[in-house]
């Protein structure tokens, strides 16, 4: 967890989350663990399979020892994921709940990992913590995934514009950009599909090409790789989904740009290489050839 030397944001946190006329007192279970509700919300509690989304910060005086931001906050599973202390007050809370936890030093260094020295083992931890949402995880997942396709398709649009580009979408968003037209026949699911091309970030940053004298210029190329059209089953799940989505709408012959929304690519997780989380791809592709 990272300590912040400011209080600034936790500050902030209390002052509008948890302000109220009155400040309840803490109750305490009989763990020794206290907390209280400062602002009472829905009476919704979690469900087996359901998660939660909270806002939440750990101060510790005037240092703040995590914050999870408010975007997308912290997801957690109050009946698996927290010890029996902790989970007992979060199976108490609902949407709309605003929660502080007083939790020992040395209690709360144990849970986390975090270094305490002997000055600082009899001091107290808050946590300080807002529920936003109960749901299921798929729920959250496709609720993510609407609000991205929609930041997606912006994205797309405006870039189309800025290279004064047009093109035709497929039905998932996919931008296909007909750059030069080939023989008419084109793929369908089921055919290997043979497929030169290049993938870049919106920025222009080659991140990588089946084009051996491209990746030369862009510093990108591997000595220990074969350089030639990539191929791949249709429909088969061997690549991207963008390309099973987006391939069948070039012809043999032809050569296209494909603006392809993070959903269909790499999607919010951090592949570890070039291509950041929810990035949108844009690939330049030739189908040399299917059969």
């Amino acid at each position: 967890m990272r300590k912040v030397k400011s209080v600034m944001l936790a500050g902030a946190l209390l002052a509008t989350v948890f302000a109220c006329d009155s400040t309840p007192e803490f109750t305490e279970l009989e763990s020794g663990l206290k907390y209280r509700k400062l602002n009472e919300g829905s009476d919704k509690r979690a469900e087996e399979g359901e998660i939660m989304n909270v806002v939440m910060t750990h101060t510790l005086e005037d240092s703040v020892l995590y914050d999870s931001g408010n975007e997308p906050g912290y997801f957690l599973n109050p009946a698996s994921s927290l010890p029996p202390n902790l989970s007992e007050v979060f199976k108490l809370c609902g949407p709309g709940d605003s929660v502080q936890i007083k939790m020992p030093f040395a209690e709360y260094a144990q849970l986390t990992g975090f270094p305490v020295t002997a000055e600082d083992s009899s001091k107290v931890v808050m946590w300080n913590f807002k529920v936003n949402e109960i749901a299921t995880e798929q729920a959250f997942v496709e609720k993510f995934q609407a609000e991205q396709k929609e930041i997606d398709k912006g994205i797309i649009e405006e870039y189309l514009i800025n290279n004064n580009l047009e093109a035709n979408y497929t039905d998932e968003g996919i931008a296909v950009v007909t750059l030069e037209s080939g023989n008419g026949e084109y793929p369908e699911n089921g055919d290997l599909v043979k497929v030169d091309y290049a993938v870049r970030l919106l920025d222009g940053t080659l991140v990588d090409t089946s084009n051996e004298q491209l990746a030369q210029e862009n510093n990108v190329y591997n000595a220990q790789r074969e350089y030639k059209p990539y191929e791949f089953t249709l429909g088969n799940r061997e690549v991207i989904q963008g390309w099973d989505l987006g391939v069948p709408k070039v012809d043999k012959g032809g050569k296209a740009k494909l603006l392809i929304p993070s959903q269909y690519a790499y999607g919010a997780r951090n592949t570890g290489g070039p291509i950041p989380p929810n990035a949108v791809l844009v690939f330049d592709i030739e189908v040399v050839d299917f059969e």
